[in-house]
């Protein structure tokens, strides 16, 4: 299969690095004059797509890697059977692709959950990078550390615990990337997942979501209507899934 590139649409907007606002937020490791301006040199331009669009699919490196600036996408891989497990959901900030950087192709695909705005830049050389700008080297080698450590704890809820706590796993996990980021308020936040999209990333059945979902509202520790999430109770929900917060952890980096 070949990559796909995501294609320009008319009018997108075109933030310049020094210009974002997810830069500002917590989330991610500050970065200075000559890092930003190398950054602002690898990016091309923003690229607009509808939700259902498949913006990478396994292949050969296209040169390009990317970063959510707006909307929700997630990474999945299909199975022998053609059922598709979700590996991870991206939020605005999220990089992906950077296996071109590493490996020079990918394995997964990576599809838009929502209308998205994507920053594309060349994948940097890492000889490159390591003599010019070790700092931000050293940056993106924790940012890769951090994405390999959620994903093993993400796959330890799957594999040792019931759907419920799958559910508020992924509820939190989620709940607190978007309050760093500054888009969780008073416990609620945006939640466009669908429930195929939460059984094909904890490994339930549509009937098992629905039942897990009408647990945690009736134990009144989170509930779900209208694309929104809502945490009634995070004490109780931190401590029902065995959820260690991500603000523990280091800064990522966003390219």
């Amino acid at each position: 299969m070949t990559t796909t590139r995501p294609q320009a649409s008319a009018r997108v907007p075109n933030v310049a690095c020094l210009d974002c606002t997810l830069r500002r937020t917590r989330l991610f490791k500050p970065l200075d004059d000559g890092e930003l301006q190398y950054v602002a040199e690898l990016r091309e331009r923003q690229l607009s797509r509808p939700a259902g669009a498949r913006l990478l699919q396994p292949g050969p490196a296209g040169g390009y890697i990317y970063t959510l600036y707006s909307g929700w996408a997630f990474r999945s891989i299909r199975l022998a059977d053609g059922s598709r497990q979700i590996l991870e959901f991206l939020l605005p900030g999220d990089v992906f692709g950077l296996h071109v950087a590493l490996v020079g192709d990918w394995d997964y695909e990576v599809t838009a959950l929502t209308p998205v705005l994507l920053c594309r830049l060349r994948a940097p050389s890492l000889e490159d990078l390591c003599a010019r700008f070790p700092a931000l080297n050293r940056a993106l080698i924790h940012t890769l550390v951090e994405d390999k450590r959620r994903a093993d704890s993400r796959l330890a809820v799957l594999g040792r615990t019931l759907g419920p706590q799958r559910i508020a796993y992924l509820m939190l996990e989620l709940a607190e990337r978007l309050e760093m980021a500054g888009q969780l308020t008073d416990g609620c936040c945006e939640f466009p997942l669908r429930r195929r999209h939460l059984a094909d990333a904890t490994g339930l059945s549509g009937t098992h979501v629905n039942r897990s979902l009408a647990e945690l509202r009736d134990r009144r520790m989170a509930h779900v209507a209208e694309g929104r999430l809502t945490i009634l109770d995070r004490d109780l929900l931190t401590g029902f899934a065995g959820y260690a917060p991500l603000s523990q952890r280091v800064q990522r980096l966003i390219l």
